[in-house]
């Protein structure tokens, strides 16, 4: 019977305390990864002999993928018997599976069960339109006539900003209107109706959003002092409003110096909560943007990526990282670039997740993180918004102030921020509304800068673990504590007046 062909996967190569090779690394491994393995090679396959007596000796195809440094992680194509080989080949060597990580964002609601077309299904014909009646295309709509069993319909608004969708009932428990940008969106629970005309309203770049409700940021000066923040995400424009200093593209086979978003959006807004300044204002205008954009378009970001990202980071010289992005499953190879981020004098602030309450993601779990919950407060955002749904205990001492119904939480929340209804920055010198920890992480970095950015004492340490623990030490005499309770809130939020 002949053999079924093996399955190949991906796996990401790293010596085994380090992320690179150092002079104690075994020499085997050293040759391994600074010689057979060389970016000059990375797109073929290499063939390498086991180690052993020369009548036994096994070509392995390796092919290698991507490179982080000459002497550093791989990313390497194996097939299941040839990953077997390569363990007793090179024991001086970690090998991690390539794993996947979304954005911290709170994504759209989605249906899960549709209404068949039979004589009893019910049309609603949506119309969706400016303030002023100018119909508004490609507005997506999701109508659920059963909300916990996700059932009912969605779609796209046309170039008329018509809609129609086939409900089992004319009653709609939920009806959600995401605009990608430009607009707030809208949110109405338990009516019934057979047409409904939606009127959008226009984001005011002037508005007080819970960020600048509890950050008068259009208020405050630039930042002069030198300080670098890296965005690991998808990307950071181009916008009017923010100034990209460097970065690197670190998806395999993209341009390497295309590091302005991939279009999503994602990464523009995280980085305009932490340096914009004209339109809307961050927290820390001013600072050096660096962009490493990990996230392919349309696409999750492999944890090789996100390695490579970090590496960069710390070539770099950053001074904090924002990781508005995680996973439940852990990574030892993010693992080791984060603690080697903090023997560098780097804090890594990462998201704590949008599970809805569910457990901290990682990699804002890994305790060298800082790990960041999101908060809200009431009136923040204008009625039938879709940031009414999010609103839910506990509540904080000033009742207002609430932790997002889809923030994650526990024991290893460090800090929360706001993360509701915030207006921030989006390619194109557009402007638009986002909820979730991604948003809260970089309120964090934002204020982080800009209270550090006061203590050059501090910044202008040698880089080494020394700086980023004094970092964390003055950070920490900055922390008000807003009734949350720990679970929720860590030890509380970044603020300027305490």
């Amino acid at each position: 019977m002949a053999k079924s062909k093996s399955k190949t996967g991906n796996y990401i190569l790293l010596p085994v305390t380090e992320t690179q090779t150092t002079a104690d690394t075994n020499p085997k491994v050293e040759n391994f990864l600074t010689a057979v393995l060389e970016p000059a090679v990375s797109k073929e396959a290499v063939s390498l002999k086991t180690r052993g007596p020369e009548k036994t000796a096994k070509k392995i195809p390796v092919k290698v993928i991507d490179s982080i440094q000459d002497n550093g992680a791989k990313l390497v194509q194996l097939s299941q018997e040839e990953l077997a080989d390569f363990r007793f080949s090179y024991p001086g060597l970690r090998i991690i599976k390539e794993k996947f990580y979304k954005k911290a964002q709170v994504f759209r609601e989605s249906i899960q069960q549709k209404a068949k077309k039979t004589k009893t299904t019910k049309k609603l014909d949506l119309t969706v339109t400016d303030t002023d009646g100018t119909p508004i295309a490609g507005i997506y709509i999701v109508a659920f006539t059963d909300f916990e069993n996700r059932t009912g319909d969605s779609g796209n608004t046309n170039a008329k900003g018509k809609l129609s969708l086939t409900l089992s009932s004319k009653h709609i428990e939920r009806i959600y209107v995401y605009p990608e940008h430009t607009y707030w969106g809208y949110y109405k629970t338990n009516f019934s109706a057979t047409s409904l005309t939606i009127k959008l309203q226009k984001i005011d770049t002037g508005y007080t959003d819970s960020l600048r409700h509890f950050y008068d940021t259009p208020q405050w000066p630039k930042i002069t002092q030198k300080l670098r923040i890296g965005i690991i995400d998808t990307g950071v424009g181009p916008h009017k409003d923010l100034v990209v200093s460097g970065g690197l593209n670190c998806v395999a086979n993209e341009d390497p110096t295309d590091f302005k978003d991939n279009g999503e959006g994602h990464g523009t807004h995280v980085a305009g909560i932490v340096s914009a300044y004209g339109g809307v204002y961050g927290l820390a205008a001013g600072v050096e943007i660096y962009s490493y954009r990990v996230f392919p378009k349309g696409a999750n970001a492999s944890n090789f990526y996100i390695m490579k990202g970090l590496a960069q980071a710390i070539q770099d010289e950053c001074d904090i990282i924002n990781m508005s992005l995680g996973e439940s499953e852990t990574d030892e190879g993010i693992s080791s670039y984060i603690k080697q981020a903090y023997n560098a004098g780097i804090l890594c602030f990462c998201a704590n997740g949008n599970d809805d309450r569910g457990p901290v993601n990682f990699p804002a779990n890994y305790s060298l993180s800082v790990a960041v919950s999101a908060m809200g407060r009431k009136n923040t955002f204008p009625k039938n918004t879709v940031q009414t749904g999010i609103v839910k205990s506990p509540y904080g001492t000033d009742k207002a102030n609430f932790i997002a119904d889809f923030s994650n939480i526990g024991a290893e929340t460090d800090l929360t921020a706001p993360g509701v209804g915030i207006i921030s920055t989006f390619p194109d010198d557009l402007y638009a509304i986002m909820d979730g920890t991604s948003m809260a992480c970089p309120a964090a970095v934002g204020m982080a800068a800009r209270l550090l950015a006061a203590a050059p004492e501090i910044l202008t340490l040698p880089r080494a673990s020394a700086r980023a623990d004094e970092m964390l030490k003055y950070l920490s005499t900055k922390i008000q504590s807003m009734g949350f309770g720990a679970n929720y809130e860590g030890k509380g939020m970044l603020t300027a007046e305490k």
